[in-house]
């Protein structure tokens, strides 16, 4: 089967002339550097290929075509079964759609990983394959197929990172030869229901580890098996809305949400009217937890209250969520339940999904009108919208970290942390800890656990988590990050040995990627993959020296007394290297110095648009129209060009436009003096261009992009695609600037420039003149 072909075939029949077609080679690159957008991207090439496989199955089969609307993203899934049951589509067909699906609505949810976007792009091919050999519209399309190249180019080291799945007995569907051959990566293919699949599923995709091997020879431990509980797979993890518990007490941790929540149950508890609350967020933060703290703590609020959790709740296994949420919706507008008021925790994905279900239906106006004034799915940053009896709370609105003057820090990460290794008789993981230490059990485990135990420390693992959240968009939820604090105290293979390097906490957090998407992001700013004076030195030194122990010791202080392995010379080249990238990670951890100046400068920007900061916006501007005369070059000042050099002549237009802002955005933080939750991080910004306002969204990734070329780097084709909001937007500026005044043509010989001008009293169109350089 030829991989690149299909691909050719699906791109070039696909995709709309509109939109940018992009080759094998440039999209298997994209997948790697922007898995969720290229998943985006994939989605119209399965809906478009879906409606084709539905009109050849009804040709074949001779019975009347399904209706599209089948085949909208909110329902496509229900098209795939009504393909199978109703036009004799494959079985293999079906479980490669439904998992394409099911990763698909990953990215709902949040970021993707590279793997996940991967399996996506896989199971196309095979669903392209089937079509292209089952359609008989041209002889060359049966050619396509005939060259053997492996569909899987994902290399053997990364095929470990497809995310494994733990189905019960019932769920395992029995594959025939052919099938575990195509499905290569995936030894068995579940039943899929995007949004009833169980919690431990659904948990394990969003943290995307891997399974932990432990030597069942290893003397047991206490701290580890409390450790367990932060485990994305562990039962404490998945918190049960009904059940409060005592881990899930001792670890909870006021919200600003949570106090938003209260105040709304108390302002419409005693209302007569029936009220509506939705509680939305994402996989992970916390919903459940809240709901279970309610019911503990304030059971007066929920007492006249139905609470729906969208998550875990089907009152009949043939119904999906979105059926399950209509029921439970028209049950509560007819007021069929004993209780008067409704709660409903929903993810917003399914939030979204129904609100499209509902529109196809036209059903539910007033919900839908509702939705549609919080804008929520737009650019609403209200966190607690209400109107009449209806009210929704988005948990996404809150950040888990805060801005402020002195930049970016989390009260909510740094008390988890704290919960964790706290020396005190009421902390399960420490009470493990002590108990071990006084039997004898001693492991790396234990020796992270000391590590993690330093303050500074976990100051600098607070402040490189938020690192990734602002720079690559990560979204890391209260679940995550507890698996995130297990991933960095326990390896992935366990032996209770402590003298391996690679097993430390240092190496751990930075060298492990495919442990998790956190991990993954972590390794981008490693400290050993960054050329600093210092680290150069150190290194230097401790790999001359001749008892570079002693060189570690002196760089780490106390802290050299954790690990006991840094007091042996290293016994060959690989200890070295694993010893010296110890050396570097834990003294950056140690000694956490802001260097990354790029950073801190987004950071100020980010939180003087917030507080409204208009004097160091106006530096940002000055960095924007400056960037804007270098895009595509400026023949003169207050001229932009509007192509590139390939040609003649080029084109300029004048440029004159004013600077704005969003203001619902801007200056719309709820403390200007301190630091505050409720922002996105990224800047919205742009020009008002002959009356049209054209903004852009400004996020970390593009303003470094920006500084870049403002210090004279030349953009090239993956910049182009990463930087498409700002190819966009300088599109938009140069088709609404007033053109009907003054145009230039610049020779790209000579650089000589006419320029046409439309005269005020002469009949012709325009005058041309030449213009002095």
């Amino acid at each position: 089967m030829n991989t690149q072909k299909i691909w050719s075939f699906l791109v070039t029949n696909l995709v709309p002339e509109e939109d940018t077609k992009f080759t094998y080679e440039e999209f298997k690159k994209w997948m790697t550097d922007s898995p969720t957008e290229a998943m985006v991207y994939l989605d119209g090439i399965f809906q478009s290929l879906t409606l084709k496989r539905m009109h050849t199955l009804a040709n074949f089969t001779n019975r009347p075509a399904l209706s599209e609307r089948y085949f909208e993203r909110h329902v496509i899934k229900l098209g795939w079964q009504k393909l199978k049951v109703e036009l004799n589509a494959s079985m293999k067909e079906l479980k490669w759609a439904h998992r394409y699906i099911e990763l698909s609505n990953l990215y709902t949810k949040r970021n993707l990983l590279r793997v996940e976007t991967v399996e996506a792009f896989e199971k196309l091919i095979c669903l392209a394959e089937v079509y292209l050999n089952e359609t008989t519209t041209s002889s060359h399309l049966h050619d396509l197929t005939k060259e053997e190249t492996p569909i899987n180019y994902v290399e053997e080291n990364e095929k470990e990172l497809i995310i494994p799945t733990e189905p019960s007995t019932e769920e395992i569907h029995e594959q025939t030869p052919e099938e575990e051959t195509v499905e290569n990566d995936v030894s068995v293919m579940e039943p899929f229901d995007s949004e009833t699949h169980s919690s431990k599923e659904n948990i394990l995709i969003e943290s995307g580890i891997s399974p932990l091997s432990i030597n069942r020879n290893t003397t047991t431990s206490k701290l580890l098996e409390k450790l367990k509980m932060l485990q994305s797979s562990s039962k404490e993890s998945v918190v049960n809305a009904d059940s409060f518990g005592e881990f899930r007490e001792y670890m909870h941790i006021d919200r600003p949400i949570q106090h938003s929540l209260i105040e709304t149950l108390e302002k419409v508890s005693n209302e007569s009217v029936p009220q509506l609350i939705f509680l939305s967020g994402s996989v992970g933060d916390g919903k459940s937890h809240l709901l279970a703290f309610l019911k503990e703590k304030h059971p007066h609020l929920v007492k006249d209250f139905r609470i729906h959790n969208d998550s875990t709740e089907s009152f009949d296994p043939s119904k999906n969520s979105i059926e399950t949420l209509d029921s439970v919706l028209a049950s509560f507008y007819n007021q069929e339940s004993e209780t008067k008021h409704l709660l409903i925790a929903i993810n917003l994905g399914v939030l979204h999904n129904f609100y499209s279900f509902a529109a196809s239906e036209n059903r539910y106006d007033s919900f839908r009108t509702f939705i549609d004034d919080s804008d929520i799915f737009g650019n609403g940053e209200r966190i607690v919208f209400s109107s009449k009896s209806l009210h929704l709370l988005n948990i996404a609105g809150y950040q888990t970290y805060s801005l402020g003057t002195d930049g970016a820090q989390s009260v909510f990460f740094s008390n988890i942390l704290e919960k964790v290794v706290s020396p005190s008789s009421d902390n399960p993981f420490y009470s493990a800890y002590r108990d071990d230490i006084k039997q004898g059990t001693r492991s790396i485990i234990h020796d992270n656990y000391d590590f993690l135990s330093n303050p500074a420390v976990r100051k600098s693992v607070e402040n490189i988590v938020i690192q990734t959240m602002v720079k690559e968009k990560l979204i890391i939820s209260t679940r995550a990050f507890y698996n995130f604090i297990f991933d960095i105290l326990v390896p992935s293979t366990l032996t209770f040995e402590s003298d391996n390097p690679n097993a430390a906490l240092p190496n751990l957090i930075f060298g492990h990627p495919d442990r998790s998407n956190i991990l993954n992001a972590l390794h981008r700013i490693d400290p050993v993959s960054f050329r600093i004076n210092f680290f150069d030195q150190l290194i230097t030194k401790y790999v001359l020296a001749q008892q570079p122990q002693d060189i570690a010791k002196d760089a780490l202080g106390d802290m050299a007394d954790v690990y006991q392995f840094i007091h042996h010379s290293p016994e060959n080249v690989e200890s070295m290297n694993a010893l010296g990238s110890l050396l570097i990670r834990s003294y950056s951890l140690l000694n956490p110095q802001e260097i990354d100046k790029p950073y801190l400068d987004f950071l100020n920007y980010l939180n003087a648009y917030y507080v409204g900061d208009g004097e160091n916006i106006e530096d940002l501007f000055e960095l924007i129209r400056e960037v804007m005369y270098l895009w595509r070059g400026s023949p003169r000042e207050n001229y932009l060009y509007i192509d590139g050099t390939n040609n003649e002549y080029r084109v300029a237009y004048p440029f004159q436009a004013e600077e704005i802002v969003d203001e619902r955005l801007f200056a719309s933080s709820e403390n200007k003096e301190s630091d505050f939750y409720r922002f996105s991080p990224f800047i919205r910004i742009g020009f008002e261009v002959s009356g049209k306002e054209i903004l852009f969204d400004l996020d970390y990734k593009l303003y470094i992009l920006l500084v870049k070329i403002k210090d004279g780097y030349r953009p090239n084709r993956n910049d182009l695609r990463d930087a498409v909001q700002f190819v966009d937007f300088y599109e938009e500026l140069i088709r609404y600037t007033d053109k009907s005044k003054s145009i230039l043509l610049v020779s790209t010989h000579d650089g000589s420039m006419v320029e046409l001008t439309k005269p005020k009293f002469s009949k012709s169109k325009f005058e041309v003149r030449k213009v002095k350089q």
